[in-house]
């Protein structure tokens, strides 16, 4: 088997001569240190034995001589052994005859064994159990010459002396490898730069001029690197020379025609003197004709060129061939075989004589109609909505710029802009999937495309949100109808993903007469017109007027306070009494949220509520709400004891019905005012308790179990109040305030009331009438059993202090 290096080696050779010198004197130092090692074991152990023996005749003989006997000394020896650890083992104390007046330690031990020899100081031979038998003469009494033998355990030394063996050869071992690593590494540095040399001088011989070797040091073997590459790169410079000459003008003919069908263009050259043309092959091929010669007369090109191109081409080669431009370069169109049109792009120089003037002019052609395709399809995809074609906002927007600057040249000239909504197209999407969608989508950008009068432009804006802009239109009634006659042509019934659907959509308008240069303004008052018409019926057309913008503006400032309210918790809780019909006795209160508005002052419900409730606040004003009405009835009951302040009724919207854990919500509030349930009554709309497959009835349920009342609000407006009454969970139900107000002169709506009435007593339920204003109405109320009162009549909202004074003073209402 041939050896993985060369014996020849400087590297190997240096390598095994220093291992065979650390190998013998390592040998030769571990040999020593274990001599040394035994030694010192053995004095060690030496020193050991004398001492156990002294203290065991010390002990022997004290012990002796204290009890007169041998009696004691088993116990006292017993716990020194106990006491000794591994050292000392058994001690046995005999007479010359071998009798055992002592014995102490391995029980097990039948008969004493011979002491271990010892030679010079030293054991001649290590008992292999690590135990050490000694024996040395005892005095007993009647002077009697008997032994005193013991036994020591050396296993721990044996143990010492076996690791340290162990570890040293290790340690000898490391530093071989050490050694030869050291050794390894240092031959490597000494033989890398002879071993470069030698593969150098070898990569010259077989042809590779450029090889080089690297010239970092200042040794010797560094230099002659140095110079060996001087004379490489002498060789390889004279080589290259010979190699450049030979190769130049074979690489000059190929430059051109590989620059030319690199480029993938046809050469010309005009001989504008002898007026010839030439044509490569490559430019027929992008003209689309056969190569059949390559002369042309200049007239073809010129009768190739697209009409539209035509002047242009001529009139800048006229002004390249006059010296004004230093080249000519055009993009134009010519016409194929077939009658189409190809974007070419054309470029040449012309060479002048002395005189300046072109006597021949060549150049390229180059086939350029992929990319103008797709800068044009570019160009069409940024301005076009890619589902339905139609321009995009942007596009829209410049159109619509177009025509406002046209109206500033004409005071005459007048347009609209629509905004058309789709509506219900969520439904569509969630119903069929956005594949239909997209479907109704393109069928509705069809429609309106086919309703436009000439000049008109439409657009896609939004998701399903259109625009268009009515050319020559003079006044809103006019825009109203064409918007109408729109709306009604895009209600035709389509059929989408298999389905009929009856497209239902909303228009909002913008005249132009009161805008000058503002495109954006005019779609946003579209917009808002079209936010107008939403509040309306489908179907609904609505002209801008100047108020919409105002009315939006302040509805997104209203939105901003109200969301700054909320965090400041600057809302306001009224409180209006709710009195007993028949002696006019403040029974319960209703609290009533107000926002002390820094601009427009106290504001009702009515102002922010809705808003809130579109925005998702009112969850936040409820829970406000019942957190501030819960601190003012425990400051009252507080001072004014628990029996003196009524219960107070909360209102609860129909979308907080949607927060699950509103039960759990209104009964921490309380207990954590530490309020009975009974201090609290909440109120809910008909319309949202009477849902018998929502979540109101189940948490009014709960919350009744509790001991909270439940007031039906604004009750016979929202469903059949016969239908649903009984199986509304409720204690006591609020008439509307429209039934109270037209009580007086309405005999049947007085009938209605009274049925009412009757019928919720029947059910165990008590009534309060909203709204009384007037005396008369309370006492048809009275007549008729109502047990409760509230509104103008009796007090208007009261803030915090007010209410106090009222509860304090303990009278009747006025």
């Amino acid at each position: 088997m041939p050896l993985p290096f060369k014996p020849s080696s400087i590297r190997i050779r240096l390598l095994l001569a220093s291992t065979v010198v650390q190998v013998v004197l390592l040998t030769l130092l571990l040999a020593n240190s274990v001599r040394l090692m035994d030694e010192a074991a053995h004095a060690s152990l030496r020193t050991l034995v004398e001492q156990n023996a002294a203290m065991l005749h010390a002990v022997a003989a004290t012990t002796q001589s204290a009890h007169g006997g041998y009696a004691g000394l088993q116990d006292v020896l017993g716990e020194l052994l106990d006491d000794a650890g591994e050292g000392l083992v058994y001690v046995r104390i005999a007479r010359p005859d071998g009798r055992l007046l002592v014995s102490a330690g391995l029980p097990a031990m039948d008969r004493t064994p011979p002491p271990h020899r010892w030679g010079d100081g030293r054991l001649e031979a290590m008992p292999r159990d690590g135990l050490i038998h000694v024996r040395r003469p005892l005095l007993l009494d009647r002077n009697e010459v008997g032994y005193l033998q013991f036994g020591v355990s050396v296993s721990t030394l044996t143990a010492a002396r076996q690791a340290i063996l162990e570890q040293g050869a290790a340690i000898a071992l490391a530093e071989i490898a050490l050694t030869c690593v050291l050794l390894s590494l240092i031959g490597y540095l000494l033989t890398r730069k002879l071993g470069r040399l030698l593969a150098g001088s070898q990569a010259l011989a077989e042809g590779h001029l450029d090889h080089r070797l690297p010239e970092e040091g200042h040794d010797e073997l560094s230099s002659l690197s140095r110079h060996f590459n001087r004379m490489a790169d002498r060789l390889q410079d004279r080589i290259e020379a010979l190699e450049y000459t030979a190769t130049r003008l074979q690489a000059s003919e190929e430059r051109y025609a590989l620059a030319v069908h690199g480029a993938n263009d046809g050469v010309w050259d005009w001989d504008i003197a002898a007026g010839t043309l030439y044509l490569s092959p490559r430019c027929f091929e992008i003209a689309g004709r056969d190569a059949t010669t390559t002369q042309a007369a200049p007239g073809d090109i010129a009768a190739s060129l697209h009409p539209d191109d035509s002047a242009r081409f001529l009139a800048e080669l006229r002004e390249h061939l006059k010296g004004e431009s230093t080249q000519f370069m055009l993009e134009h169109r010519i016409r194929l075989p077939d009658g189409a049109y190809r974007w070419v792009l054309t470029r040449g120089v012309a060479r002048r004589d002395t005189d300046g003037r072109a006597f021949r002019m060549a150049g390229s052609l180059a086939d350029v109609h992929t990319r103008r395709q797709a800068q044009q399809r570019l160009q069409h995809d940024a301005l076009h909505d890619p589902l339905t074609g139609l321009p995009n906002r942007a596009l829209f927007v410049e159109h619509l710029n177009s025509a406002l600057g046209r109206q500033r040249y004409s005071d005459k000239l007048r347009f609209a802009v629509l905004t058309v909504n789709l509506e219900r197209f969520r439904l569509i999407n969630d119903s069929f999937g956005h594949f239909a969608g997209d479907e109704l989508l393109r069928r509705v950008a069809e429609r309106i495309g086919e309703h436009l009068r000439a000049g008109d432009v439409a657009a896609r804006i939004g998701g399903d949100l259109f625009a268009v802009l009515l050319n020559g239109v003079s006044a809103a009634d006019e825009a109203g109808r064409i918007a109408a006659e729109l709306r009604d042509a895009l209600a035709r019934p389509a059929t989408v993903a298999g389905h009929a659907v009856y497209p239902k959509t909303r228009i909002g308008v913008a005249l132009s007469k009161d805008y000058h240069d503002d495109a954006e303004a005019m779609l946003r008052d579209a917009d808002n017109a079209l936010h107008r018409a939403r509040r309306g019926g489908d179907g609904t057309v609505v002209v801008f007027e100047p108020g919409m913008h105002t009315q939006t503006l302040h509805a997104l400032r209203l939105e901003a306070d109200l969301r700054g309210a909320l965090t400041r918790r600057a809302l306001a809780v009224y409180y209006q009494p709710i009195v007993a019909l028949d002696d006019r006795r403040v029974t319960s209160l209703e609290a009533l949220v107000r926002w002390p508005h820094p601009q427009h002052g106290v504001l009702g419900p009515l102002a922010f509520v809705p808003l809130a409730e579109t925005l998702g606040l009112i969850h936040e004003i409820g829970m406000q709400v019942l957190e501030r009405a819960c601190a003012d009835l425990a400051a009252w009951r507080h001072r004014l004891g628990a029996g003196q302040v009524p219960p107070v009724s909360i209102n609860l919207s129909a979308r907080q019905f949607l927060e699950p854990d509103l039960p759990k919500l209104v009964l921490d509030c309380i207990q954590r005012h530490g309020l009975p349930t009974e201090a609290v009554r909440v109120e809910v709309t008909e319309s949202a308790a009477a849902a018998a497959d929502g979540p109101a009835p189940a948490m009014l349920a709960r919350i009744r179990r509790a001991g909270i009342r439940v007031l039906i609000d604004d009750f016979g407006t929202g469903y059949s109040a016969l239908s649903y009454l009984h199986t509304i969970p409720c204690d006591t139900v609020k008439l509307d305030g429209s039934f109270v107000r037209n009580l007086a002169g309405d005999a049947r709506l007085g009938a209605i009331v009274r049925r009412s009435i009757e019928l919720a007593h029947d059910l165990g339920m008590s009534v309060v009438a909203e709204c009384i204003e007037t005396t008369e109405q309370e006492e048809l109320l009275r007549a008729m059993g109502c047990d409760f009162g509230q509104g103008y009549l009796y007090d208007r909202p009261l803030d915090g202090e007010a209410a106090f004074a009222l509860l304090a003073a303990g009278e009747t209402v006025r």
